[in-house]
């Protein structure tokens, strides 16, 4: 803010007027950074240029502000009353009335506090309702999607990512208990969160350890793969994994858990 003298001779009198003056927008004009960054955190440009203007200089009158910053004069007051309002600026009352910025540091993690709280309980909302769309969406889709797994590790992928978004039931018939390894840990996951787990294999490999995390039954011969998780995912193949398809698909699902109950009462219970 520079200042400048004026002369004015009144009888024989010399009189020297100083006058504050500033150039308009030279300090918001200078920090276009801070500008931007503040409009991140909810502040229009207005009252982010307004805002800036009052931290440079402190405690300062609408007129003061306005020549600090290019928000239009007309605007500025209730720029600054939207401040307020926002707890970016606290308004000392008289003749003029005052505008002090709040010191950045404390307003702005208040405002991230509340805009996580914010986002947080919007996330809560979101997820309930676009889940209710989207399981809708599934229900009423035709036709229904068939999905290609090629490759035996594609195929045990598939069937770990099965177990993590199991929530009350997994079963698997399988030829062959070493071929889960890969995904025994995740196994081991599911029963921790309540899942219940049922394996079905033939009588060979490492059958206590599997009882550990769930009901084992054998039978003398398995043909193929049967997966199912929660009545909704299916992934089915022969054996030796080469191929599978898998689908998500809840009356699909209704058809390999009847298949998978009359295999499972047929299977010998592990002592």
């Amino acid at each position: 803010m520079k200042s400048s003298k004026d002369r004015f001779i009144i009888s024989g009198y010399v009189i020297i007027v100083v006058v504050k003056t500033t150039t308009s927008g030279t300090m918001i004009n200078g920090n276009e950074k801070s500008i931007e960054h503040l409009k991140r955190f909810g502040l229009t440009d207005y009252e982010a240029k307004a805002y800036a203007a009052l931290v440079s200089v402190g405690t300062s009158s609408v007129t003061e502000v306005s020549q600090l910053c290019d928000v239009p004069r007309s605007n500025l007051y209730a720029v600054l009353e939207k401040l307020s309002t926002m707890g970016f600026v606290e308004i000392q009352k008289g003749r003029p009335i005052l505008f002090k910025a709040r010191d950045p540091k404390d307003v702005l993690e208040e405002v991230e506090k509340q805009r996580i709280k914010e986002l947080g309980e919007s996330k809560g909302t979101l997820v309930k309702e676009l889940e209710k769309v989207m399981n809708k969406q599934k229900t009423n889709a035709e036709p229904t999607l068939v999905w290609g797994v090629r490759g035996h590790e594609a195929i045990m992928n598939k069937i770990g990512e099965m177990i993590k978004r199991s929530k009350s039931e997994f079963t698997v018939n399988i030829p062959n208990l070493e071929w889960l390894e890969p995904n025994y840990s995740h196994l081991e996951s599911a029963k921790e969160r309540g899942v219940k787990v049922r394996i079905i294999t033939e009588n060979k490999g490492n059958l206590p350890k599997y009882q550990r995390i769930g009901l084992v039954r054998t039978r003398d011969k398995i043909w193929g793969i049967d997966v199912l998780s929660d009545e909704r995912e299916i992934l089915v193949g022969p054996s030796p994994p080469l191929v599978a398809a898998w689908l998500d698909n809840p009356e699909m699902a209704l058809h390999v858990k009847d298949f998978l109950g009359l295999v499972w009462k047929d299977a010998k219970v592990m002592k």
